[in-house]
């Protein structure tokens, strides 16, 4: 993990904005080693921020579990990471093993809102593949969270964008709100 975070610093360096931030700490890569942890995406408000950890009694879109209480990686890619002329998701985690890239999207809408969300996914993943972040070795999904607890189940034509997805980037396209490491 701390070779793979070196390799991305290399090639992306830190936070692009550490003094329009109101982030607690100011880098992009947070270690979390909790057993459960909580992820949430204010966009909507006054301030475009990226992701930060929160509560469990906060307002939360993405549950993390940690059985082992490993190291896990929390990049602040949205509003922190990149610059705001890149498309790309709004977080990645990461262990040892496990690579998750995760875009929160609003509910609204919610086929016209997957596919944006699945186009920053794709588009995060070409900036991985140009800056040579090889994730081969790496169970990596991508990940679309919907803000709002409600799941709904999924269209057939989402299995189909999943097997293009897995075949064109040799990741795994996922919907939901609850990651495990």
């Amino acid at each position: 993990m701390i070779k793979l975070i070196a390799l991305l610093k290399i090639a992306f360096g830190e936070c692009k904005r550490p003094n329009k931030s109101l982030c607690h700490s100011k880098t992009s890569y947070e270690i979390i080693s909790t057993g459960f942890f909580f992820v949430a995406d204010l966009k909507g408000d006054e301030k475009e921020e990226p992701v930060k950890i929160v509560g469990d009694k906060d307002n939360y879109q993405l549950r993390v579990q940690n059985k082992n209480k490993k190291d896990v990686c929390l990049i602040k890619t949205d509003n922190c990471l990149f610059e705001d002329d890149h498309k790309k998701c709004d977080c990645i985690l990461f262990n040892e093993d496990k690579f998750f890239m995760v875009e929160i999207s609003e509910s609204g809408q919610r086929n016209r809102k997957r596919g944006d969300a699945i186009k920053q996914l794709e588009d995060t993943i070409q900036i991985l593949n140009e800056n040579s972040i090889d994730l081969s070795a790496l169970d990596a999904k991508a990940i679309v969270c919907f803000k709002g607890g409600k799941t709904k189940p999924l269209q057939t034509s989402f299995n189909t964008k999943r097997a293009a997805f897995r075949t064109k980037y040799n990741v795994s396209l996922e919907e939901g709100n609850f990651i495990s490491f």
